[in-house]
């Protein structure tokens, strides 16, 4: 039996000129969830993320606040290589890198190229500042624009079709599974999106089902699988609630 873990990120930068990046709550969260595993004793023999800057850092203050703190061990920098930093003499898990396999899909080009009256995100964001609900109005505006996306008669218009995602996230899954040895666990550091095509395909549901699951999914949870002969099943959704430790203003969706 293995076991796989996907984390989504820290709540990143929503609405600055730099959404791939932790904000400060975002960073306290994944430094929590550090802590909350090193507290509980459980194990973790591999890490990985994806490239994006939110997913990578997410990672690191975890591994800070697991391995770091749990073994008295003063690191300054923790920096991602493909290259093995574990340590016999303090555990420390293997990093197996940054894989592209866990990137987020682009939630930009997916909401711009969706004609529903705005090009780019000044645009946009000036838009939802007329409106007395912009959070509202933008799961609205993007809800539409996913389902063109999904629905794959404009795939010329994308980077990347909704069908090459599934791919792509799915292929990402296999290699971790691959990388995954016997009664080990893997934790994966990525995003909403990425979570939500696994769970879609590991689950069997519709386009619909998976995108209304992603809204769901909050900052730094845990989503936990069994893999076995028998199959892929899904032992954990959304555990977050050591988040509710540190106040419920801590818990967020973005």
């Amino acid at each position: 039996m293995k076991l796989i873990s996907l984390v989504r990120h820290g709540q990143a930068s929503f609405g600055a000129d730099d959404y791939d990046k932790l904000s400060p709550k975002g960073v306290a969260q994944t430094q929590w969830l550090g802590d909350s595993f090193r507290q509980s004793g459980r194990q973790v023999h591999h890490l990985v993320s994806g490239d994006m800057v939110r997913q990578k850092d997410s990672l690191k203050h975890f591994l800070s606040h697991y391995y770091v703190t749990r073994e008295g061990i003063e690191l300054t920098e923790i920096t991602h290589h493909t290259q093995n930093l574990a340590n016999p003499s303090v555990n420390l898990p293997l990093l197996l890198g940054a894989d592209g396999g866990f990137n987020e899909f682009n939630h930009e080009q997916v909401l711009f190229k969706a004609k529903l009256g705005f090009e780019d995100k000044p645009s946009f964001l000036a838009y939802l500042a007329t409106k007395s609900m912009p959070e509202i109005s933008f799961t609205e505006l993007f809800g539409q624009a996913m389902k063109r996306w999904q629905s794959g008669k404009f795939d010329s218009d994308y980077d990347e079709s909704w069908q090459g995602f599934l791919q792509r996230t799915w292929q990402g899954f296999e290699r971790l599974i691959e990388q995954t040895g016997e009664h080990e666990h893997t934790m994966a550091f990525t995003s909403g999106g990425v979570i939500a095509s696994i769970m879609q395909q590991v689950l069997k549901l519709s386009e619909s089902q998976a995108f209304e699951l992603n809204w769901h999914i909050a900052n730094a949870s845990v989503h936990q699988f069994q893999v076995s002969d028998t199959g892929i099943f899904l032992q954990t959704f959304n555990e977050f609630s050591y988040l509710y430790q540190q106040g419920e203003e801590m818990v967020t969706w973005r």
